[in-house]
């Protein structure tokens, strides 16, 4: 998949709104990868649960934004868990089983 967020009009705007993500990531104290993850899947609770950027989280059904790595986290953000307000939803490295990037990330 082509790198994309959600409501952006094409790639420019989209690196923009990526990177004043990432750095609102530091004020809650998680120093981000430059890792573009498209996809995540993980293990929660004997749920198997895959989140994507594009899609309704399986969890909140808010539009997945983007999704982040923090050392052994993973971040999801929606608009009302880490993009608007609140913390992202997190999952644990050790609980992931597959993790997907955008084409030509690196």
């Amino acid at each position: 998949m082509k790198f994309f967020v959600p409501a952006t009009k094409n790639t420019e705007e989209a690196e923009k709104v990526h990177g004043i993500l990432r750095k609102a990531m530091l004020k809650h104290r998680y120093d981000t990868t430059d890792l573009r993850i498209y996809s995540i899947t993980f293990d929660d609770n004997g749920m198997r649960i895959t989140e994507t950027v594009g899609k309704p989280s399986e969890t909140s059904g808010e539009t997945i934004v983007a999704i982040f790595q923090s050392g052994d986290l993973y971040l999801i953000c929606t608009n009302n868990r880490g993009v608007l307000r609140g913390m992202p939803m997190i999952a644990g490295e050790w609980a992931v089983t597959d993790v997907e990037l955008f084409e030509g990330a690196v």
